[in-house]
């Protein structure tokens, strides 16, 4: 998490300096499918991200945080990954997919130099997979769009099971961190009792 807040400190300074910030689209996307016995669909969080990063031997590269609600699934905080890219890689017109393999207690990219690192997680400071699945038997990422400058990232990852399930997680994301307006409709005008007898 304190590597996600450092790498979120450059987006949410320029946010705070422009007059953009109501702008910032909501991110959109679902978990969808099998999660063990059950048929679930998860809402994406508001929190996740499209940011730079910096890999530990200096390489630049870009960071998509994906963090989904799991709702209904017990003892489950969160559920996501961390997608770490080599550089500041583009798609833009034809979509690019690239294939997720079991590694031990991880997934990795068959082609590492499209997708450098898969942190999958279930929490704070909790790496890994839902004890309820296990670790994927395979997966797919597909990106349909990947623009910097435009600061937008949108596709697919799909977990794929022993027990022959799948589970499809959808994201549209920028590189702008949303905030959700407060609703100032319930009691925020005063409250008090204006019919007095």
């Amino acid at each position: 998490m304190l590597r996600l807040l450092s790498r979120t400190a450059l987006p949410l300074l320029a946010c705070a300096l422009s007059a953009g910030c109501d702008s910032v689209p909501k991110p959109e996307g679902e978990c969808r499918g099998a999660y063990g016995a059950q048929s679930v669909v998860w809402p994406i969080s508001e929190n996740a991200l499209m940011t730079p990063s910096f890999h530990f031997d200096g390489a630049q590269g870009t960071q998509l945080y994906l963090a989904y609600v799991p709702e209904g699934a017990t003892g489950l905080q969160d559920f996501g990954v961390t997608i770490q890219m080599p550089g500041e890689p583009t798609v833009a017109g034809e979509p690019w997919t690239v294939k997720l393999l079991r590694q031990g207690d991880a997934l990795v990219a068959e082609d590492t130099s499209r997708i450098r690192e898969w942190g999958a997680f279930i929490g704070l400071g909790q790496a890994g997979f839902p004890s309820v699945t296990g670790v994927p038997v395979e997966g797919t990422l597909t990106l349909d769009r990947l623009v910097h400058g435009d600061g937008q990232a949108q596709g697919r990852f799909v977990y794929r099971y022993e027990t022959g399930g799948e589970l499809t997680c959808t994201f549209n994301i920028t590189d702008r961190l949303y905030f959700s307006e407060p609703d100032l409709s319930d009691g925020g005008g005063g409250g008090g009792d204006d019919d007095d007898d």
